[in-house]
């Protein structure tokens, strides 16, 4: 299969989750990734459940790209590096703003070597304004960005998981493929930047803080945590969502209760979001009456929108996955067999099929020039 990004190459200087993330959906897409790491590796190698060294994260966000070890604190690296540049159409990186500048891998001296390099950075909080130059993660972003604020609970809560990072590695991918469009079409060499604190904002504004929209004030926004939070079923939890008039005449068809479409509290969604919790108490209890199997049957034949509360061994084997084809397994020189995701994009009807994760320094020998 010839993939979309097959004749591009990505110098990737990244570390832990949003770069990478950014850098493997591009693999996935056909590039030929090179992962420059130091002696010590990519943080991430170690981060989470592992098997000789290599943690499940690290395996499924540099799968199909090469490593290269090279000490950017001295010349020999960074000439080895201003070798790689020459065959690459993008170099990305994560580091603080200044740092790349003082080691001397500017913008300027890459493309006295590629003129049409793309340079695209990641950073916590941009190149710009008082924050800067501070160090950031995930949790700090999520805090900083108005993700753990905004608890209808009252205590503020962190997601658990990397949910900022991997937001702004899908931003990134995108810019970088957008700027390779642009490129294409009028050969200019472009610079990326993608700040995590502006990527949480921009992707909590949609929804959580849409009232933000408004410079006069506006209705407040609805209990997100109450409206969508899971229905106890006989064996299990379920989601169920029903927004419309429609769905929730078919919620009120599937457990046989009339008698809600009578209720004036429930009369459209915003007077059912108002009355919430009525209307959880109303249909708690033959919710509860039924098994999660049965429950979600009843919903779908109705056309509701609903799904089970799978935990990751149901995950493992779930039937629309499986019937999909999106779990792989592989096996990996140091981490012994192993079940990975698939790419998510198809291309002409296809999944690109990615090398193992490499050892740290797999490929040094193969792509420094000596």
């Amino acid at each position: 299969m010839s993939a979309p990004l097959s004749t591009i190459t990505v110098l990737d200087l990244t570390t832990v989750v949003a770069g990478p993330l950014a850098t493997s959906l591009l693999a996935q897409q056909g590039a030929r990734v090179i992962k420059v790491e130091p002696a010590s590796g990519d943080t991430a190698r170690t981060l989470g459940p592992q098997r000789q060294r290599l943690s499940g994260s690290f395996l499924m966000l540099n799968a199909g790209k090469k490593s290269v070890v090279l000490d950017l604190a001295g010349p020999t690296g960074l000439a080895a590096l201003f070798d790689l540049a020459e065959q690459a159409d993008v170099l990305m990186h994560n580091y603080r703003p200044g740092v790349m500048e003082k080691l001397g891998v500017t913008s300027d001296a890459l493309r006295a070597r590629r003129p049409d390099i793309i340079v695209a950075r990641i950073s916590g909080f941009g190149d710009s304004g008082p924050m800067a130059g501070d160090r950031a993660y995930d949790p700090v972003i999520q805090a900083e960005g108005g993700m753990a604020g905004r608890n209808d609970e009252g205590e503020p809560r962190l997601a658990l998981q990397y949910l900022c990072d991997k937001v702004t590695g899908l931003y990134a991918a995108q810019a970088v493929t957008a700027a390779l469009a642009g490129r294409a079409m009028d050969r200019r060499a472009r610079e990326v930047d993608v700040s995590m604190l502006e990527t949480a904002a921009a992707f909590m504004a949609i929804d959580i803080h849409s009232g933000l929209a408004f410079l006069e004030p506006a209705s407040p926004m609805p209990n997100v945590a109450a409206i969508y939070r899971p229905w106890r079923t006989a064996d299990g939890w379920a989601v169920v969502i029903m927004l419309t008039n429609a769905e929730f005449a078919a919620f009120s068809r599937a457990l046989d209760l009339p008698d809600l479409l009578d209720d004036a509290r429930f009369a459209d969604m915003p007077s059912r979001f108002a009355h919430w919790e009525a209307l959880r108490a109303a249909a708690g209890p033959a919710v509860e009456a039924i098994a999660s199997d049965a429950l979600i049957d009843a919903l779908r034949r109705e056309g509701v929108p609903c799904g089970r509360v799978n935990d990751g061994e149901a995950l493992r084997e779930h039937p629309q996955l499986a019937a999909t084809g999106f779990w792989r397994e592989q096996d990996h020189p140091v981490a012994g067999r192993l079940r990975l995701p698939s790419p998510v994009a198809r291309f002409d009807g296809e999944r690109l099929d990615l090398s193992p994760a490499p050892t740290l320094g797999q490929h040094t020998a193969l792509h420094r020039k000596v």
